[in-house]
């Protein structure tokens, strides 16, 4: 289980606080969202930017195990005969890459997250034949000083000295963002950590970062570079040029895209390598701009480490998104990375599919590198990394393999002369105590598995369709307490939910219907009654059936605080009847009105996650509400909605009918919008059953 984001010990909150000293003013927040800024804390000798508890820097090998076997092992540093690391300066695009122990061979290193708090990076190293023997424990951290889901880590040889380090951003909860390195010191291990680049709240935010490694200018030090999402549809890619100390400087944009040109980050898969052999990294990307069908483009590098417009090239329908992984590696030793795809068939088999870069810079000459037959291995428990294991100028493909039982092992499928994979050379394994969950592979791009990872569910109450549907209405919204806690217990992390307006627009109340049909006492339009005065007033109506009877109706306060103390997203429609007063011509009665919509959102948005929205039918509703929304400042919470993924084929009914008629249409949304990197939000009427639905589908 992960730990619950949103707590920071009292010793790491004080020394994030001196972070900010010095630091320049916070750039603008654009919809509610942080934006890249410049308000970056400048390096020193000391790791400013980054907290130490207790001995964060601890010696490596000095961490214990904890109760029940856990990862860890002897430490198996290899060295070469003369016992001295052969470690030399990188040639850009020449040499082992992650070369941890400096013999001329790639190793594989892993971020090992603890169940009772604490941290650790074990290195495997690789031996003559492209094996790997038992990881050692190659940098330790005490308890509480990292959350690993805070972690965005990527791997390369960041000060040039020929020996792989790794780097990390890390994003804390009030909002800050650092960018870490731990060098490697030569012998399989790694020295503490230091932060080179840091900036306080509202300047980067640490969801939207997506980061990729190599030399993007040709130095001969790996730089990172960071596809920065801005939420509003905007996509920037940053560069960070490492310096001689294995730090980072300011980071500066080069490619820009509009929320107009419709990109999308979920949508995208990227890997890095030298795919024009000119001596600089480019960045390679896997696009899925329409449901079945991806393309591949080339970011090609420049000499100042930016990036140039992409370039198009092969393109297919018939893919499953979510089934792809993408790597990049140089096969067949002719100096020049190739992009590789590993298919996870739905048929059992797996692949793993090369693309050359032609010399108008489109990726093509598709071919296939391996070909797993049915059964052989099971993706979603693979963390695979690209590197030369066996030190023969050509890049292999190395797995860590972790099973349920908590077993582990490592493979590695060696390249032959003609850039094919052999197949798997089995190496070490552990019989129990590694948790593959909890075991984060370095790789220098985003490779993440091919599962997404689960979308957030959203409940929606059932409403019957066709003539007279009120009749059959069962009041299945969840627009009280009650409902918000049925629909957690399904598994849903946030609801949609109805807001009406009573008389000229005095009270915000919680119900779907245009009447208080359903509702003890009289009918009566909710626009044409009082909350708390007259003889049919709402307040204090319950509901009369279905599962329920006996429920109040609330006011909109009410039910977002009750949605706060649940930890429920909500999701509001405003209902179209509502605009009686919205839009009324008497001022007094739209500013009453308004003020009921937007003042409870304002007082709450900062504490839960709100969204808010009107159908596109009220045109003119639509409009006042993005208005009113905006110049409150509340902009964020018109965008990024869930998404709706049931069929629109088949309504919902009562009784209700099998939620497997949309299982067709889940797997198309599923596959289109679900994404490795993030959960999106999906809104379905039937919550319990997809929830059911995704389990084996998404992480």
């Amino acid at each position: 289980m992960k730990r619950r984001v949103g707590v920071i010990g009292a010793a790491v909150v004080c020394a994030l606080l001196g972070v900010q000293a010095g630091t320049g003013s916070a750039s603008a927040v654009a919809g509610g969202r942080g934006v890249p800024g410049s308000a970056a804390v400048a390096a020193t000798d000391d790791p400013a930017g980054f907290p130490y508890v207790g001995s964060a820097g601890a010696e490596a090998g000095s961490g214990t195990r904890p109760a029940g076997r856990a990862p860890g092992g002897t430490r198996t540093t290899a060295r070469p005969a003369g016992g001295t690391p052969t470690a030399t300066v990188r040639t850009a695009g020449k040499g082992a890459r992650h070369d941890y122990d400096g013999d001329g061979r790639s190793d594989m290193v892993a971020w090992y997250d603890y169940s009772e708090g604490h941290d650790g990076m074990r290195a495997f190293l690789a031996g003559p034949n492209g094996g790997f023997a038992a990881p050692n424990r190659a940098w330790e951290s005490p308890k509480g000083n990292f959350w690993a889901e805070h972690m965005k880590r990527v791997t390369g040889d960041f000060n040039g000295d020929g020996t792989g380090d790794v780097a990390a951003f890390y994003g804390y909860d009030d909002g800050r963002v650092s960018l870490l390195t731990w060098l490697g010191t030569g012998d399989g291990a790694f020295a503490p950590h230091f932060a080179s680049w840091a900036v306080a709240p509202d300047n980067w935010t640490f969801d939207a970062i997506t980061a990729e490694a190599g030399d993007f200018n040709g130095d001969g030090r790996d730089d990172i570079a960071a596809w920065y999402d801005y939420r509003n549809g905007d996509d920037k890619l940053f560069t960070f040029l490492a310096d001689a100390k294995g730090g980072f400087g300011a980071p500066f944009p080069s490619f820009a895209r509009a929320a107009a040109d419709g990109w999308e980050v979920d949508r995208m898969k990227f890997a890095t390598g030298d795919f024009d052999g000119d001596g600089r990294d480019d960045i390679g990307v896997l696009d899925s701009y329409a449901a079945g069908t991806v393309r591949l483009m080339t970011f090609a590098s420049k000499a100042d480490g930016g990036f140039g417009e992409p370039v198009r090239g092969w393109e297919s329908t018939g893919w499953h998104f979510g089934r792809v992984s993408v790597h990049a590696g140089d096969f067949n030793g002719d100096g020049r990375d190739e992009f590789a795809a590993w298919y996870d068939y739905a048929d059992g088999h797996d692949a793993l599919i090369g693309f050359d870069l032609d010399a108008e810079g489109r990726f093509g000459n598709r071919r296939e590198l391996l070909n797993a037959v049915p059964g052989w291995y099971e993706r979603s428990r693979m963390r695979l990394v690209t590197g030369d294991y066996n030190g023969d100028g050509r890049d292999d493909l190395a797995a860590f393999y972790g099973y349920s039982d908590t077993r582990a092992k490592a493979f590695t499928f060696v390249a032959t002369p003609d850039g094919a994979l052999g197949d798997a050379l089995h190496s070490w394994s552990e019989p129990s105590g590694w948790n593959l969950d909890r075991t984060h592979l370095f790789e220098r791009y985003s490779s993440p598995p091919p599962l997404p990872v689960c979308p957030v569910v959203y409940g929606h109450g059932g409403y019957p369709t066709g003539d007279n549907a009120y009749e059959r209405d069962q009041v299945r919204q969840p627009n009280h307490p009650k409902g918000l806690a049925q629909y957690k217990s399904w598994g849903a992390g946030g609801v949609e939910a109805d807001l009406q307006l009573t008389r000229n627009g005095t009270k915000g109340v919680m119900w779907h219907n245009r009447s208080t049909w359903g509702l003890t006492g009289p009918k009566a339009d909710v626009t044409d009654i009082w909350w708390a005065t007259g003889a049919d007033q709402l307040k204090g109506r319950t509901i009369i059936r279905g599962p329920y009877e006996g429920e109040t109706v609330y006011t909109f306060r009410e039910w977002l605080e009750s949605a706060r103390s649940q930890n429920m997203a909500a999701f509001v429609e405003l209902k179209g009847e509502a605009g009686q007063s919205l839009l009324n011509p008497d001022a007094s009665i739209r500013e009453t009105a308004w003020n009921e919509v937007v003042a409870p959102i304002a007082e709450r948005a900062t504490k839960q996650k709100i969204m808010i929205y009107t159908g596109a039918e009220n045109s003119a509703l639509k409009a006042e509400l993005t208005k009113r929304m905006e110049a409150a400042g509340l902009g964020a919470a018109l965008k990024n909605h869930p998404r709706w993924v049931d069929s629109a084929e088949y309504g919902w009914e009562e009784p209700a009918p099998s939620a497997s008629l949309h299982h067709p249409t889940w797997q198309e949304k599923l596959d289109q919008f679900a994404t490795p990197v993030s959960a999106q939000a999906m809104v379905t009427t039937w919550p319990r059953e997809l929830k059911s639905w995704l389990s084996g589908k998404c992480l």
